[in-house]
């Protein structure tokens, strides 16, 4: 059987360009390579784009554009009947056609439907949402709006512009109960949060939130334990993971943010199957709830997020449980993580998917699936 050839695109020119570094390292490390001949495109923070041909442990440390050699510049062909690169080489141009593309590209660019965008005027298949859902959920105020009109609980928040001063921006807010999350409403990753205790601190947050993006997202804290869903495959054929649970010792989950992730979170940590807090359990019991029952309802609220943002492929549905038991939406992640320690890839190894199982399964729903 010939091999398909998978272009895994990552890198870019968003702030979760490293996120993006550690999730393709993770991907290629568990590729099946029987089956699939892998080509690496890395995009570099400038948004130069090149085929990489060298060692894979140094897209790990972004030590990858070290050796020219081993790097091509190359062009994706927005020709529907073109379907694949140009390598743009000293003795010629030499094209490589690709039957499936495969982002790894977290946050702006990459996951906010600019990159789906390109990929649909080639008419090559690829792999996750598509422009429709990645520009919805990549808007966690649009996201919000969307679920509210499915009966799916968002918490009280408002919008600020980075070109508004500081004062507008509060003085909208007026009325929400501290302490309050502003964040950029088009990031990821953790990246530009802040968790704001009192009026003192809302300047410095807004400020920071505007280095990420125009748009401001100021919100009330939900109280209550961060759950996660994730959500596999397009159309009907749905397959949820397990569900996880966020211990957090103090702050907010910033994995991500922090200098060794892979050894290990300094401030939480993921408790799979999600079994809730002792307190939270006793209301369970007064209610008849079991932690079965609350699970297969928060996969059913993730489902249904999933069905109403039109999205195909994955995605990482992030939750809320109170501790009236009730489930709040936090965000979804169209592309999410695939480093080591990421929660997507472990989740799905919960419901007993293991990684490359669940990578060949989403090459194989992209190579079927017309958008």
């Amino acid at each position: 059987m010939k091999k398909k050839t998978v272009a895994l695109i990552f890198g870019g020119y968003s702030s979760e360009y490293p996120v993006s570094l550690k999730s393709a390292h993770n991907v290629l490390k568990h590729m099946n390579y029987d089956k699939y001949d892998v080509i690496c495109i890395p995009i570099t923070k400038e948004g130069k784009w090149f085929r990489y041909n060298g060692d894979i442990d140094k897209i790990f440390n972004d030590t990858w554009q070290e050796n020219k050699e081993d790097s091509v510049p190359v062009i994706l062909l927005p020709d529907r009947h073109a379907g694949g690169f140009l390598e743009v080489r000293e003795e010629g141009n030499v094209f490589t056609p690709v039957d499936v593309l495969f982002p790894m590209i977290h946050g702006a660019t990459g996951e906010d439907g600019c990159l789906q965008g390109l990929f649909e005027l080639t008419g090559i298949p690829y792999v996750g949402c598509g422009l429709l859902a990645s520009g919805i959920c990549m808007d966690k105020d649009v996201a919000h709006r969307l679920a509210r009109t499915v009966g799916i609980n968002t918490t009280k928040s408002v919008i600020g512009y980075a070109a508004e001063s500081v004062e507008t921006i509060m003085k909208r807010a007026e009325g929400m109960k501290y302490p309050l999350f502003i964040k950029p409403s088009c990031a990821g990753s953790s990246y530009g949060v802040s968790e704001v205790k009192d009026e003192s601190e809302f300047a410095p947050a807004v400020e920071l939130a505007a280095k990420y993006g125009n748009k401001i997202k100021i919100e009330e804290k939900v109280v209550g334990v961060e759950v996660g869903a994730s959500v596999l495959g397009t159309g009907r054929d749905l397959i949820v993971g397990e569900v996880d649970e966020i211990v957090l010792e103090y702050g907010f989950l910033n994995t991500h943010l922090q200098a060794t992730p892979e050894k290990g979170s300094v401030n939480s940590s993921l408790r799979m199957p999600m079994e809730l807090p002792e307190d939270y359990r006793e209301r369970m019991k007064q209610k008849g709830i079991t932690i079965e029952e609350l699970r297969e309802q928060i996969k059913q609220t993730a489902i249904e997020m999933y069905r109403v943002s039109e999205c195909k492929g994955c995605a990482r549905v992030d939750m809320f449980v109170t501790e009236d038991l009730e489930i709040y939406l936090n965000e979804v992640n169209t592309m999410p993580g695939f480093t080591t320690y990421s929660r997507y890839p472990l989740m799905m190894q919960g419901g007993g998917m293991e990684i490359e199982e669940l990578l060949e399964y989403m090459i194989e729903d992209a190579s079927t699936v017309l958008r």
